[in-house]
């Protein structure tokens, strides 16, 4: 019997061991936890700047958005300068004062773009500069000396305001008729080169009003986000611009927005023809 006995107590007694062994264990794991738990505690300041780093993009965001704002201001400031011009008989700068605000539309456009910026104040605010520059001011540029001239620039400024109600189509590639800021330039650069003929101004505006109350669709031109070369005709134009004789820098935008206007497709629809074969492919 003593045998038996001896067999049976010695699984016991190391049963007993492993069992004090797995406590001793789970008491350190506790521990261990228990410290983990402390120094993991939440630290005011830890927690305050932990808060203040997740608020940076909403911070960035909300920087970009009152940059464009700002930068759709100063483009309404232009365009209400012009105006003032226009009314004060100096065509000259009135016309400049377009043409700088065609290059700042450039860089807004692609902000927002870039950055898919988009708000309901920012979207009325550019839509009201829109209006006020490329509509208004640059009908101004006819004139109102006579009814003929007062009635083609009324008309101007309906065919625009329709263009920006009535032909936002939402799509992200095109725009549903001739933009109004092109159509502004190839006004200020007739005004410009041709110093203010009435004639030859009232026959471009015409041309105008029926490219942008038709329905036919003009790429995005994204100059400061597609090819290079679009960048260089932009960075050309600020050239222009500040060091170039005023001549040549009205010849140059009239050919830049005459290019856009009769071959679209051609030259400035490349990328977002190749946006559309890409996903296809």
């Amino acid at each position: 019997m003593p045998g038996p006995q001896a067999s049976c107590w010695a699984p016991g007694t190391s049963a007993c061991t492993q069992v004090a062994s797995l406590e001793e264990e789970e008491d350190k794991m506790g521990g261990a936890s228990a410290e983990c738990q402390v120094s993991r505690a939440p630290d005011p300041c830890t927690s305050f700047f932990l808060t203040n780093n997740q608020s940076h993009p909403q911070m960035n965001e909300f920087s970009w958005k009152d940059v464009t704002n700002a930068l759709s201001l100063a483009n309404m400031v232009l365009g209400l300068f012009s105006i003032f011009c226009s009314f004060c008989k100096r065509c000259h700068c009135a016309s400049w004062m377009l043409l700088i605000s065609f290059l700042l539309d450039t860089v807004v456009g692609a902000i927002t773009r870039h950055l898919s910026l988009c708000c309901k104040s920012g979207v009325e605010l550019n839509d009201f500069t829109v209006f006020t520059t490329f509509g208004l001011a640059s009908a101004l540029l006819l004139g109102v000396d006579g009814p003929l001239n007062g009635f083609l620039a009324i008309i101007y400024v309906l065919a625009a305001t329709f263009r920006l109600c009535f032909y936002s189509t939402g799509a992200q590639l095109t725009y549903k008729g001739l933009p109004c800021r092109y159509a502004s330039c190839v006004l200020a650069s007739t005004s410009l080169l041709t110093k203010g003929n009435t004639f030859i101004l009232s026959c471009m505006a015409s041309l105008m009003i029926l490219f942008m109350m038709d329905q036919s669709y003009y790429p995005h031109d994204e100059i400061l986000e597609s090819e290079n070369w679009k960048k260089l005709v932009y960075l050309g134009g600020i050239f222009m611009l500040l060091l170039s004789p005023f001549s040549l820098t009205a010849f140059y935008c009239l050919l830049w927005s005459l290019s856009y206007i009769f071959f679209p497709d051609a030259l400035w629809g490349k990328a977002a023809c190749l946006r559309l074969q890409c996903p296809r492919s």
